[in-house]
């Protein structure tokens, strides 16, 4: 059995109601007790894995100072959120306005998700790379439990991948900051063992 303990980052601050995707942005790390639980949930010992945005580093580093035990940590850019190419640092209202005129509105997500922002990528895409990092995961079968510190999108195409459900079904599922979701792949199958812990 291999266990994914999926962690997104704690809350973003300062962004002035601008979408900001894999762009850089603060995070709000005052929380304390937050990473107190993840240290009490997350497995000792484990290899860990971030994208190498800020505010995911900054958050392991958090539960660390919380008092988490690991092996290794690595950054992995295939864990980073989706990449909104000339849409980033646009204001949310903007952006809506924009998707509607374009005709790809999606209620649950920034854009509809098969289509790539100009000079950007769609969610499509960044479900495949956060697939290619799990099944080489899964192909190296070198740790029982693999810890990841990434983001809201990632963090659902992982679990849409587990679940076989189509990209525009898993959109809708709100993936809370600072919060924990467990996927074990076990004799060859998946179980999402809990979202948002």
């Amino acid at each position: 059995m291999i266990s994914f303990w999926w962690i997104r980052h704690a809350p973003v601050k300062g962004n002035n109601e601008c979408c900001y995707g894999n762009d850089e942005v603060d995070c709000d790390l005052s929380d304390v007790a937050s990473f107190n639980r993840l240290v009490a949930k997350l497995p000792k010992g484990s290899s860990v894995f971030s994208s190498h945005l800020s505010r995911t580093i900054k958050t392991f580093e958090a539960t660390v100072n919380a008092g988490y035990i690991y092996n290794s940590h690595s950054i992995d850019r295939r864990l980073t959120e989706q990449d909104l190419g000339s849409y980033s640092g646009m204001k949310y209202r903007d952006l809506y306005a924009l998707t509607k005129k374009l005709g790809v509105y999606d209620n649950n997500w920034l854009m509809k998700p098969h289509f790539k922002a100009p000079e950007g990528e769609s969610f499509k895409d960044l479900y495949i790379r956060v697939e290619s990092f799990i099944n080489e995961k899964l192909i190296e079968k070198n740790d029982e439990n693999i810890v990841i510190f990434s983001h809201g999108g990632p963090i659902r195409a992982a679990i849409s991948l587990a679940m076989g459900t189509g990209l525009e079904t898993i959109l809708p599922l709100e993936i809370d900051n600072s919060k924990l979701t467990k996927i074990d792949y076990i004799n060859n199958n998946w179980k999402v063992i809990k979202v948002n812990c």
